[in-house]
């Protein structure tokens, strides 16, 4: 009898750690990424009551938000304000966060962060921002930086906002079109594909959503040499949802730069471009051009800005050039060099992170940014004759437009069109990697993902 009881109330036990698990599980919620040139994607939050824009980072791990007590900030957006708060705390730590864009000075807090209704995480940490010196952020639709890493930050054991959120999976892509919004859903996307439709990579690093990459090189024909990978040892990816392009050490990028060939300053011989190719843990993955080639603007820019992490920048500025949009970023990592893939990699790939199971499931983001099964190239004879009929519908596309245009100038383009012709970006705007000055010149030691 004893005995029945006992098991008895161990199933009543662990039923109820089920319920109370389901119970702290938020239901799906798709959050709409506001799109501001291509280059920023962001969405309201609210912080002790008041709505905040920001730009949400798989790249980091906290809350940092421009703040009231930044006398000298410009406030193109609603700063936070502590003092119209009823659930702020606060501590008064103060530290430096770095980002590539530059420095900030913050004081460490607690607050009520919410998303949307049912995400709601009490006393959450946040850092406000005191003084710094990132340009963009004087002139930025967002006002925060908010971390979604799968873990606690560096020599930190304060939770992080999914960590208080309960949410163990979520999912963000972007959406190709010049001008079109991106998606961050909170919870399970519901997506019924199979297994085999989706690539899998396992998470490596120890605080990022960092896997292990490697045969990078650019995609090439049946009957042309292979090209050298200019990852050979083996490289570190980081998939960074806060970053504007796509960084990589100089000398990966001075060897694909011969892989890639010359890029006309005016986009001419942008159909002519080879597929960018590599590997996440063992799962093959390929860019476009139009995911690594963007029109860049800015003609007023001064030096030791966001123009001089620009590798393929012309020896002369103008106003409008085309190249590859690659950032540069020299770090070694445990994994070996770091790469990241930021939002050029969201337009192109579905990607969902499962902080449980700490793996990234790829799939193709379809049109309206819904995951679809990912295309299998079986020999390269089948990935050449894909790649030119791309190039013929990209050219029969274009001419089509340019009769459209020539009879009815005020008619759209086709979408298709539209998402095979390189973005047109300012400069100014872009958000470098937050690595970009928390690695030392003469550091030797690898820097731990």
């Amino acid at each position: 009898m004893f005995g029945s009881m006992k098991v008895w109330a161990m199933l009543t036990l662990m039923v109820a750690a089920v319920a109370l698990k389901a119970r702290q599980q938020p239901s799906k919620y798709r959050q709409i990424l506001r799109n501001s040139g291509d280059v920023q994607y962001f969405a309201d939050f609210n912080i002790g009551g008041q709505d905040i824009a920001g730009i949400f980072d798989t790249g980091s791990f906290e809350i940092v938000v421009r703040s009231s007590r930044c006398m000298a900030c410009m406030n193109p957006t609603a700063a936070y304000d502590h003092k119209k708060s009823k659930s702020y705390e606060e501590d008064g730590k103060l530290t430096m966060h770095n980002y590539g864009s530059g420095p900030c000075e913050t004081m460490l807090g607690y607050d009520t962060v919410k998303v949307g209704s049912e995400l709601v995480a009490e006393r959450q940490p946040i850092w406000e921002i005191t003084r710094h010196n990132i340009p963009v952020l004087n002139r930025a639709k967002f006002a925060a930086i908010v971390g979604i890493g799968p873990k606690f930050g560096y020599k930190s054991t304060r939770k992080t906002l999914l960590m208080n959120y309960h949410v163990d999976e979520f999912s963000i892509c972007l959406g190709k079109e010049a001008g079109s919004d991106g998606f961050l859903t909170w919870g399970p996307d519901g997506s019924s594909l199979a297994e085999e439709d989706v690539r899998t990579a396992k998470v490596y690093g120890k605080h990022h959503w960092a896997t292990k990459m490697s045969k990078v090189s650019v995609k090439v024909g049946k009957d042309e040499p292979k090209l050298d990978d200019v990852c050979p040892n083996g490289c570190a990816a980081i998939i960074d949802s806060g970053t504007s392009l796509i960084a990589a050490p100089r000398s990966a990028l001075i060897a694909l730069s011969a892989q890639l060939g010359q890029i006309k300053d005016d986009c001419s011989n942008f159909h002519e471009l080879p597929h960018l190719l590599f590997s996440l843990d063992g799962q093959d993955f390929e860019l476009p051009p139009r995911a690594y080639v963007m029109r860049m603007r800015g003609a007023e820019l001064k030096a030791n800005d966001i123009w001089d992490l620009l590798f393929f920048k012309p020896k002369v500025r103008t106003h409008e050039v085309c190249m590859p949009a690659f950032m540069e970023m020299n770090m070694r990592t445990q994994m070996g060099d770091m790469w990241i893939l930021g939002m050029p990699f969201f337009r192109e790939f579905h990607t969902t992170f499962d902080r449980q199971k700490q793996v990234m499931r790829f799939a193709k983001a379809g049109p309206e940014c819904q995951p679809v099964p990912m295309p299998v190239l079986e020999t390269q004879e089948e990935a050449k004759e894909v790649l030119e009929n791309e190039k013929a519908e990209s050219a029969t596309e274009e001419k089509a437009k340019a009769a459209t245009e020539e009879k009815e100038e005020n008619s759209v383009a086709l979408s298709a069109s539209k998402q095979d012709t390189p973005l047109t970006v300012n400069v100014d705007d872009l958000i470098a990697p937050r690595f970009s000055l928390q690695y030392e010149v003469n550091q030797t030691d690898d820097f731990e993902v």
